[in-house]
C-alpha cells in the first residue's frame, strides 16, 4: 500500500509511523478496494486543528475518507460505529479513546461513497493532553478495519 504526503491549509504536520499506512501531515492512507468495482480507491486522512497544541487545551481530531477512484465505493460496517480515534503515550499506553464506554447499535451498516466524495468525522479531546509526544490512530471501523496513524507533540 502506498502512503501519500499532502499539505493542506492549517492542518498539523504529523510524523509518519510504521503501521497499516500513514504519512506526514496530515497523515494519509490509500488502499485499492477489491470487489468495490473498477478503480475504487479509498484514502484516509488524519488531521489535528493545532500545529502544536498546548498542554490541557482541547484538541480536535478529524478523520476523512475519500473515494479517489472512478466507481462508487461500498463501505460495510459490522455495527452502528463508523470510526474511532485512540491516543497512545510514548510508552504505548492508551490515554484516550473516543469510543470508550459507548454502545453502538448491533446492526449491519453500509455507506456508499461516490467518486470524489468524502466522509468526515470530527471529535474533540476536551481535557487536552499533557506535555509529551503521542501516537494518534484514527480507524474507519468497516468490516475490514482500515486505519491511519501519526505522531503529535503537545507543548507546555
Amino acid at each position: 500500500m502506498n502512503a501519500a504526503v499532502r499539505a493542506f491549509g492549517p492542518t498539523v504536520a504529523l510524523v509518519c509511523l510504521a503501521g497499516f499506512a500513514c504519512a506526514a501531515g496530515p497523515a494519509d492512507e490509500a488502499a485499492g478496494q477489491p470487489g468495490a468495482g473498477g478503480d475504487a480507491e479509498l484514502r484516509l486522512s488524519l488531521s489535528v486543528d493545532e500545529e502544536s497544541p498546548k498542554s490541557g487545551a482541547p484538541i480536535v481530531l478529524e478523520l476523512t475518507a475519500t473515494n479517489e477512484g472512478e466507481a462508487a465505493l461500498i463501505l460495510d460496517f459490522p455495527d452502528g460505529q463508523r470510526y474511532d480515534f485512540e491516543v497512545f503515550s510514548e510508552d504505548g499506553a492508551s490515554v484516550w479513546r473516543w469510543a470508550d464506554g459507548m454502545f453502538f447499535a448491533q446492526v449491519l451498516g453500509r455507506e456508499t461513497l461516490d467518486p470524489g466524495a468524502s466522509l468526515r468525522w470530527t471529535e474533540r479531546i476536551e481535557s487536552g493532553l499533557s506535555v509529551g509526544t503521542y501516537r494518534i490512530v484514527a480507524m474507519l471501523t468497516t468490516v475490514d478495519t482500515r486505519s491511519v496513524e501519526a505522531m503529535l507533540t503537545v507543548a507546555p
